[in-house]
Formats: structure tokens, C-alpha cells, sequence
């Protein structure tokens, strides 16, 4: 994830360890993404419960918490114009 400019930080405050992800100029926004067992494989879940990818593909699952984090940043960043 940190290839892709994100920051990340491992939570274990909960009954499973979770990784954090955001962006440093938004990081009021970000995604909990955790490990769990389905469809007879480990993957990568979002805190939304989205299957990002399985753990044989983390790239693929980087790039999906990109996709959906992105416009929430885009957002979050832009200053509102009333046009």
C-alpha cells in the first residue's frame, strides 16, 4: 500500500488484527482491511465487508482499496466551489 502514497498502520485493538489504511492530507478517511476465510481460501476483506482479493494476490487487492478509497480522498481534498 505504501507503494501506492498510502499510509498504512496495523490496529490490534480488536479480536482481529486489522490493517489501516489512508491518506496522510485526509486521514480522517481510510479503509480497515483484515484477513478472513471464504469460499475455501484466505482474502483480503474490507471493513465494509468487500472481498478485495484473495492472499495470493495482494497487488490486486492493493489496487482495489485504491479504487474505492480515491474519490473519498479526491473529496475530502478539493476545495468546495460554489460554480
Amino acid at each position: 500500500m505504501r507503494r501506492y502514497d498510502w499510509t498504512t498502520e496495523l490496529r490490534i485493538d480488536g479480536p482481529h488484527p486489522m490493517l489501516r489504511v489512508y491518506a496522510d492530507n485526509a486521514p480522517t478517511i481510510g479503509e480497515s482491511v483484515s484477513v478472513a476465510w471464504g469460499n475455501g481460501a484466505w482474502w483480503y476483506q474490507s471493513s465494509t465487508g468487500i472481498w478485495l482479493a484473495r492472499c495470493t494476490r495482494p497487488r490486486l487487492a492493493a489496487d482495489k482499496v485504491t479504487v474505492l478509497l480515491t474519490p473519498w480522498v479526491a473529496l475530502a481534498t478539493t476545495r468546495y466551489r460554489d460554480e
